[in-house]
């Protein structure tokens, strides 16, 4: 569990004010300035609600009051603004320097289900913007698709999983819906290009969209 000499480190490393750290956790700034001070011993709860603020923003405790930044290559996003926290990364990952998103496995009922339809539509537009393309692997009935129809190639049923993968620049995204959403993204380009190509070969093996009726 984090102590007051590592907690005043955290923030020093960080360069959180106390009030900073006082916004993130909940707690006073008096609150704050006595665990550091050593006047106040924090409840154990307390201390574990400090660390998890420190260690979401990319910190890691180590032993005898050690601290370091992580190596951030695994990002996880949970709950339900997973999704949006994902499309935002998609666009500010390539919007320098454009690219192609590939996405496998996509579900887009499941996809825009907690996303709101307007804003969808303008990190579309920024994509386009930015000269970000996409394509896109799905189940041959999939009723939600969206126009253009020429981006999406169908793979059968039995090899269709409810668990999609995204492939961006030097990102791979997995992404689970049940019981809650939950994205886990691996930084690190020699995956993403494993990835890539795997999910190139199997484009090329895919077949277009049937055209749908009128």
């Amino acid at each position: 569990m984090i102590d007051a000499e590592q907690l005043r480190a955290a923030r020093a490393l960080l360069d959180w004010k106390t009030s900073d750290l006082a916004e993130k956790t909940g707690l006073t700034v008096n609150a704050i300035n006595k665990i550091e001070r050593g006047s106040a011993q924090g409840r154990r709860e307390t201390m574990e609600k400090i660390q998890k603020v420190f260690e979401d923003a990319g910190l890691e405790f180590l032993p005898d009051s050690g601290l370091r930044k992580k190596n951030r290559i695994v990002t996880a996003y949970e709950g339900g603004n997973a999704n949006r926290l994902l499309v935002e990364d998609l666009y500010n990952t390539l919007s320098d320097s454009g690219g192609e998103i590939l996405i496998a496995h996509l579900d887009e009922g499941e996809s825009i289900k907690n996303l709101d339809l307007g804003w969808l539509a303008e990190q579309i537009r920024l994509r386009k913007e930015a000269g970000i393309t996409h394509r896109l692997l799905v189940r041959p009935d999939d009723p939600n698709l969206i126009p253009p129809l020429d981006s999406y190639r169908c793979i059968p049923g039995k090899f269709f999983s409810p668990y999609p993968l995204y492939i961006y620049g030097p990102k791979l995204a997995l992404v689970s819906w049940e019981p809650s959403p939950r994205v886990v993204v691996v930084e690190d380009a020699r995956f993403a290009d494993s990835a890539r190509k795997l999910f190139n070969f199997v484009w090329m093996h895919a077949d277009p969209v049937a055209p749908r009726k009128a």
